[in-house]
C-alpha cells in the first residue's frame, strides 16, 4: 500500500520535496514514487520526523540555540579580534618607542667613542712628550772633568 505526497504533507507539515529529500537521506531509500511512500516506508519516516506541529517547538528550539551558539562565537571572535588588533598597535608602538631608543643610543656610543679616542691621542701625546723630557734630562751635558786644570801647578 503506497501513502501519497499529500496526505504525508497534511501529516508532517512539510513539502513533498523534502520529505523526498529526508526519505533518501534519513531512511537510505534510494528511489521514491511518484505517488507517494510505501506504509512501512512512510510510517518509518513519519517516526523519525514527527509531526510538524510536533517537531516544529523542538526544531525551533534546536535551531535558535544553534544561532545563538553561533552569534555567541561570533561575538567572542570579535572581541578577541578587537583585542588582537590593539595589542597590535600597542606593540608597533612600542617597537617605534624602542627604535628611537636604539638610534639615540646608537648616537650616544659614537659620541663616547669619538671622545674616547681624542682622550686616548691625548694620553699618547702626553705620554710621548714626557718621554722625550726624560731623554732630554738624561742627555743632559755632564760637567767636564778636566784631569789637567791649566790653572793648578803640576805636581811632578
Amino acid at each position: 500500500m503506497i501513502i501519497d505526497w499529500d496526505k504525508l504533507e497534511t501529516i508532517t507539515g512539510r513539502k513533498r520535496a523534502m520529505l523526498a529529500y529526508m526519505a533518501r537521506s534519513i531512511l537510505g531509500i534510494e528511489q521514491t514514487h511518484n505517488d507517494g511512500l510505501e506504509l512501512e516506508q512512510a510510517l518509518r519516516l513519519v517516526a523519525k520526523l514527527g509531526t510538524y506541529s510536533g517537531s516544529a517547538e523542538a526544531e525551533l528550539a534546536h535551531l535558535s540555540q544553534g544561532l545563538s551558539d553561533a552569534k555567541a562565537k561570533t561575538l567572542e571572535l570579535a572581541v578577541a579580534l578587537e583585542m588582537v588588533k590593539a595589542e597590535r598597535h600597542h606593540q608597533r608602538g612600542l617597537i617605534q618607542d624602542l627604535k628611537q631608543q636604539v638610534a639615540a643610543s646608537q648616537a650616544r656610543a659614537e659620541r663616547a667613542e669619538a671622545r674616547l679616542h681624542e682622550v686616548t691621542r691625548s694620553f699618547a701625546y702626553l705620554i710621548e712628550r714626557n718621554a722625550r723630557g726624560q731623554a732630554l734630562a738624561d742627555t743632559r751635558p755632564a760637567p767636564l772633568l778636566l784631569t789637567n786644570p791649566i790653572n793648578v801647578p803640576n805636581r811632578a
